[in-house]
Order: C-alpha cells, then sequence, then structure tokens
C-alpha cells in the first residue's frame, strides 16, 4: 500500500467534485466550525479543495461512492483492472464503478443489498467505521488503542455487523461521539467529518504505536514453538522474548499435586515409550508425582532439552515471580474447591494473588475461585462467543472481580462481537499465529490475544 498522504491527495477531487482551488483560498464557512482546525490542515496540504472559491459545504455529505473511491485510490489500484456487474445500480460506465468493483473483491466494502450498493447515498457513520477497518486489515494498519470506550448511549441503533467497528475506532481516537453522547450510527457522514476522521488516519499512519497502545499477547504454553510446550525452559524463553503474559494448563497427580501438562496423558510430551517400551497410554491422573519425575519432558522437542522434568505449579509460579510474567492459570480439569484451594495459597505463597487470571472451559471451577478469591481476575474460555457463554461468563460477576471471555477466533464474528459488547463484557481471542490473522484480531475490541509465537516486534514491524 501506499503511503496515507498519496490516498489523501489523490481522493480529493473525489471527495470535492471540483478541481483543486488554490490553497490561499479563504472560506467563510468554517469559521467558528467545531472541525475548522482539520478542515484547514487538508486544505494547506492540497488534500481537500472548496465546492467553490469561497465555501467549504462542511456540513455537505460525502456518498458511498466517494468514500470507496478514496480507498480504492489510495491502494494504488489499476482501474482497468476491476469491473463489476454484481449491482444493477453501478453502471459500467460510472467514474466510480472500478472502485466498487475494487471494494468488493478486496473485501473492503459489501453492498446494500445482493444487487445494490446505493453509490450516492450518504455513507453512514458506522458504514464508514467498517469501512475504515476493513481498509486497515487490507493494508496492515494496526489500529492504537488510545482509550477504552463503555458504549454509547445509542448502541442498540448500531447494526451487529459496525458496532465492533466504531469501538474500534473510538478506542484508536478516529471517532468521537456526538455533542449529546451518542454516536448517531446511522447518521450521513459529513465532509467536515470525513476531513477529521482523515487527518486522525494520517497521523496514525504516520507513526508507531507505544507499548501502552498495543494489543496484549498471551504466549500459550510459554514459547512452545522452540521449546517444549508447559516446561519451565519455555517460560524462561518466553521472558526473554518479551511477554508479560504467559498461558500453563494445570492438572493434578494421582497423590494430588498440581503440575503443568496439557493433555489427558503424558506420551506426547515425553520419552513415556522409551522408557516402559510400549505405546500404552499413561494418564497422568494415574501417576506419583516421584513417578512423573522418571520421565523425560524435553527431548521430543529439541535434544538441548534432553532431562527436562515435568515442573510442578510451585516450580512454575515461583519462575513467573522471578521474571516478572503475569500467569494465566487454566484450571485443565474439573477440580475440587480443596484442589483449587491449594492453587490460591501457592499463589499467595508468592505474593503472586493481584498478578494473576484464572481460566478455564469449566465455569465451575471459576465459581469455586470466587468462593476462595472474591476479588479475582477470571477468563472463562469457549470455542464459541453464544449467547449462553456471555451469560455464563456474566453470571461469574460478583461487584468485585473482573470477569472476561475467550473463544477461537476464527469462529467469531462480528454480530457476536456485538453481543458481547452490549453485555458489558470484555474479551479476548485465542490461537492465533499468523501476523495477517493477528492485525485483523487486533482491529477488533478483543482486549487480547493468545498465540504460540507472535511478538510485539513480529505483529507491529513493517
Amino acid at each position: 500500500m501506499k503511503k496515507i498522504l498519496s490516498f489523501v491527495l489523490a481522493a480529493s477531487l473525489l471527495l470535492c467534485g471540483l478541481p483543486t482551488q488554490s490553497l490561499a483560498a479563504g472560506f467563510t464557512d468554517i469559521q467558528g466550525h467545531w472541525a475548522e482546525k482539520s478542515i484547514n490542515r487538508v486544505v494547506e496540504k492540497g488534500l481537500f479543495s472548496g465546492v467553490s472559491a469561497t465555501e467549504f459545504q462542511p456540513d455537505g455529505t460525502m456518498t458511498r461512492a466517494m468514500f470507496v473511491t478514496v480507498m480504492a485510490k489510495y491502494s494504488g489500484y489499476t482501474p482497468s483492472d476491476y469491473h463489476t456487474k454484481k449491482f444493477k445500480d453501478v453502471p459500467a460506465d460510472a467514474w466510480y464503478a472500478s472502485a466498487v468493483a475494487w471494494a468488493v473483491q478486496n473485501g473492503v466494502v459489501s453492498g446494500t443489498s445482493d444487487n445494490t450498493f446505493s453509490p450516492n447515498a450518504p455513507v453512514s457513520r458506522q458504514q464508514a467505521a467498517v469501512i475504515l477497518v476493513a481498509y486497515s486489515n487490507a493494508a496492515g494498519v494496526l489500529l492504537p488503542r488510545t482509550r477504552s470506550c463503555s458504549g454509547f448511549p445509542d448502541n442498540a441503533q448500531c447494526a451487529d455487523y459496525a458496532l465492533d467497528a466504531v469501538y474500534t475506532l473510538y478506542r484508536a481516537g478516529l471517532v468521537d461521539g456526538m455533542p449529546n453522547g451518542n454516536f448517531g450510527p446511522k447518521n450521513g457522514m459529513t465532509r467536515a467529518q470525513c476531513a477529521v476522521i482523515l487527518c486522525g488516519y494520517l497521523d496514525i499512519c504516520a507513526r508507531s504505536c507505544t507499548d501502552t497502545e498495543k494489543i496484549s499477547m498471551v504466549n500459550h504454553r510459554g514459547y512452545s514453538c522452540t521449546a517444549p510446550e508447559n516446561t519451565l525452559p519455555a517460560y524462561q524463553v518466553s521472558a526473554q522474548m518479551g511477554y508479560t503474559y504467559v498461558e500453563a494448563d494445570i492438572q493434578f497427580t494421582e497423590d494430588g499435586e498440581p503440575v503443568l501438562l496439557h493433555d489427558a496423558t503424558i506420551n506426547r510430551t515425553s520419552n513415556v515409550e522409551e522408557v516402559t517400551g510400549s505405546d500404552q497410554k499413561v494418564y497422568l491422573s494415574h501417576c506419583t508425582l516421584t513417578q512423573l519425575q522418571t520421565y523425560d519432558f524435553g527431548s521430543w522437542k529439541a535434544e538441548k532439552y534432553a532431562g527436562t522434568k515435568i515442573p510442578t505449579f510451585r516450580e512454575f509460579i515461583s519462575l513467573c515471580a522471578q521474571n516478572g510474567l503475569h500467569p494465566y492459570i487454566e484450571l485443565k480439569q474439573k477440580m475440587t474447591q480443596q484442589q483449587v484451594g491449594q492453587l490460591v495459597d501457592i499463589v499467595r505463597e508468592y505474593d503472586m494473588y493481584d498478578n494473576v487470571t484464572w481460566i478455564s472451559f469449566y465455569s465451575d471451577n471459576l465459581t469455586k475461585l470466587c468462593a476462595v478469591c472474591p476479588a479475582a481476575e477470571l477468563m472463562l474460555l469457549a470455542t464459541t462467543m453464544d449467547t449462553d457463554n456471555i451469560e455464563a461468563a456474566k453470571s461469574l460477576q460478583n461487584g468485585k472481580n473482573c470477569v472476561l471471555l475467550s473463544v477461537r477466533y476464527n469462529k467469531l464474528t462480528a454480530a457476536q462481537r456485538a453481543d458481547c459488547l452490549r453485555a458489558g463484557l470484555d474479551f479476548g481471542v485465542w490461537t492465533v499465529n499468523s501476523k495477517e490473522d493477528a492485525i485483523r484480531q487486533t482491529n477488533t475490541s478483543a482486549m487480547f490475544l493468545t498465540t504460540d509465537e507472535l511478538t510485539w516486534d513480529t505483529l507491529y514491524s513493517g
């Protein structure tokens, strides 16, 4: 993609519909306007022109055709490469036809129905939000997280497909509410609003995100790309790679010791076949800690990790405390109140009570956590974000704690994110390992993403 400057410059004539006026031209209709500063900026840069020598028409509307043409021009597309007969209201010879085709083919925008685009209709504020987020995804632009949003009074008026994009642009500082506090999702977008948003987008593309503006990233089972998962070496590498948050799977041995392991059996991540001479399944819950320590949990990954032992939960928490790691502790099996209390006691022993997140697919486990840690941060894991899972997460809230929901990213729709936002529930996604997918998830209202290998450096570089 070209730089944003070329995007806006190429778009200016299309937005205005007239040749560029002299930069010295004074507009009599912007003095005292709320967007005067932004309008002056885009005019001074040659990005916008007026509708006449003396009028900018700041409150004039911008059509859907104009908006997608802006996006297409910025992308550097070749108009002759794009044609569409999809929409009956987009004539083949229309000045915007190739831009509409480009936008649809690249997933930047869709029609207002299966066979209509409504090119001359004003682009609504919610439509503009969706298009800008979609374009950012296509262009690889990571939108910053500069502020939080508790929602607008008229959230119910926002379409399910658009609410998440509205939140995302608000959080990035690109859009604001109306003077009455509402967002006005169905209101037409004015030229002044477009000028303000484009100025903001220009600024975003011209700078790097600060650490506080980046999405939180949870390293899944430690840095398991190079080190054996759920082992102390994996979490040592996590710390070296710059992660703050790490996820670990916790289960109990036959003699009641909490250890780290993902599977029900130890076969995949140990040398059990070498030791026993058999491929028979060995279940962790049928082994004592002493028995487990006779196995090698590292050589399966790489020879340099040969001799690595299964870590106890206590060893893991000690390592996190020493390295400044915030653990996401997954209660992998259904646990008793005594087992949950045992884990909490270990966390307290290392003064990590306020620096852990308890997570599980079993809401009962988290309910037990609430009983002993009323203010604990909890996260319900789920494959999909349906109504039942949202309600299950909400039921864990007690007025003292923070409760989140985490779902599989490729099972999540914009409408489901809207349901979660309307429920006032924060959420994250798992397990994201491609940069393209991570960009698309970062440009949503998700609070964090769980990953095996992506880091801030890889996600926010280039």
